[in-house]
């Protein structure tokens, strides 16, 4: 995908594309080099999907820069088109991380995106992270910095062994929320927003979990006739669950639209947590999981006997709690002023640097604190991934020589099936349907067979 704004000048994005691609070929890196005079950044985006997360930084920086939408993460195409800054929000991929590591052999500065809260489950229950042999989520940040949702969330990555990467700037995807208005709720309450996180579980034995833990809710809600309540739940659950489901769409609007006609909510760990503590609404974490949390809340249900005192309070919330979550709020997200301005703002510092860097062959280095009023303390570093992941093998090998030999071998071993998979064409892939169909129709019994 490439989406691309009016160029300052009226001129083609691609053309301009191809003329600082020749001027570099000419010229690498020149910083006073005349193709860059009042020319826009060129960021180019790692991103599939997650727009959201960038869309307020374009619309922050208008014509001062070009995003360049990358689907493809192809290492050689990104250099060849020499960005200022490269941006992502999600370095795991083996594709991305590739481009974060050309990016900087290059001295092209890198920046991840922080996409939305931590969560226990997410970052040491995830298959697809360290405790299923992936690549452990932020531990360390593969970029040169990443631009984190607030203090909390700063303070745990940087005991990742990421003390000078991480910066403070809010969750642009969020700045929508103050202008979209407040909405006093109801004092009494009794309106109940309950909520589940797009993906609420991570295995079947979460998802059942899960799923009891909203059972309750639901029979204890049956006793409330004066509660009036709105499912939003996702994976399917509504239908599990036998409830009607408000969810319209997965977005942001959705979410406010939802979250101003309630006076209380009560959602499993999610982000959501967050926007609707900044929408003023009393919030309760459901988390029968009972694993330990990144983003504290005044009220939590982790067992039936909670869910009738908390729904009690959520719906007359006391003025200690009230005031309590919003200092949970403030630890767990940076929301004064605009988070958009300062991501935008901290793409224009590393990009500085980064002309600067290649310009005088120096190190790319940056400062530790490059955003205004992201001071916290860091906390004491924690284990190394060998104890963090015992059960898998690969994070218990310390040889340097045979990590990397093993690296090659991975590399080889996908370097060939990409190949393989390149040059299947359409006759492969109908050749393959056809064996299918015929081994499925000779594991049909003959007894079958002879009565068709």
């Amino acid at each position: 995908m490439l989406r691309l704004p009016v160029p300052v000048d009226g001129t083609s994005h691609l053309a301009w594309l191809d003329s600082r691609a020749e001027a570099l070929r000419a010229d690498p890196w020149k910083s006073d080099s005349s193709w860059d005079n009042g020319r826009p950044l060129l960021l180019w985006c790692l991103l599939r999907d997650q727009f959201a997360h960038m869309k307020p930084v374009e619309e922050s920086l208008n014509s001062g820069a070009v995003f360049v939408y990358d689907a493809e993460w192809d290492p050689e195409r990104m250099i060849l088109a020499a960005p200022d800054v490269v941006l992502c929000v999600n370095d795991t991929p083996y594709d991305v991380a590739r481009c974060l590591d050309a990016a900087r052999a290059a001295k092209i500065p890198s920046l991840v995106v922080q996409d939305g809260m931590l969560e226990w489950r997410c970052q040491y229950e995830n298959p697809l992270f360290g405790s299923g042999g992936g690549p452990p989520q932020h531990q360390p940040v593969l970029a040169d910095k990443i631009a984190c949702i607030g203090p909390s969330s700063a303070r745990h990555i940087a005991s990742w062994r990421n003390a000078g990467k991480v910066e403070v700037t809010g969750m642009p995807r969020l700045d929508y929320l103050p202008a979209a208005g407040t909405v006093p709720s109801a004092k009494p309450g009794r309106r109940l927003l309950v909520m589940t996180a797009k993906k609420p579980a991570f295995n079947r034995e979460q998802m059942d979990v899960t799923l009891r833990s909203l059972g309750d809710l639901k029979a204890a809600l049956q006793a409330r006739p004066d509660v009036t309540v709105s499912w939003r739940l996702t994976k399917d659950l509504d239908r599990r669950l036998g409830v009607r489901n408000r969810l319209q769409s997965a977005t942001s609007e959705d979410l406010v639209d939802a979250l101003l006609q309630a006076d209380a909510v009560i959602t499993t760990p999610s982000t959501a947590i967050l926007e609707a503590m900044q929408a003023g609404r009393p919030v309760a974490c459901l988390d029968y999981h009972n694993a330990p949390r990144f983003v504290a809340t005044a009220w939590t249900i982790s067992a039936p006997q909670h869910i009738a005192p908390v729904l009690t309070e959520l719906l007359h919330p006391p003025e200690a709690k009230m005031a309590f979550q919003c200092c949970c709020l403030d630890d767990a997200l940076r929301h004064d002023g605009c988070s958009a301005t300062r991501v935008a703002a901290l793409v224009h510092k590393m990009a500085v640097a980064g002309r600067e860097a290649r310009h005088s062959g120096g190190e790319l280095r940056f400062p530790v604190c490059m955003v205004e009023s992201g001071n916290f303390p860091v906390i004491p570093a924690y284990s190394s991934l060998q104890y963090l992941y015992p059960e898998q093998e690969v994070f218990q090998m310390n040889d340097g020589e045979a990590l990397q030999v093993r690296l090659a071998r991975a590399q080889k071993e996908n370097e060939i099936l990409r190949g393989h998979l390149a040059s299947r064409h359409a006759g492969f892939w109908m050749g393959l349907l056809l064996r299918k169909a015929g081994e499925r129709w000779r594991s049909f019994p003959r007894s079958f067979l002879s009565r068709a």
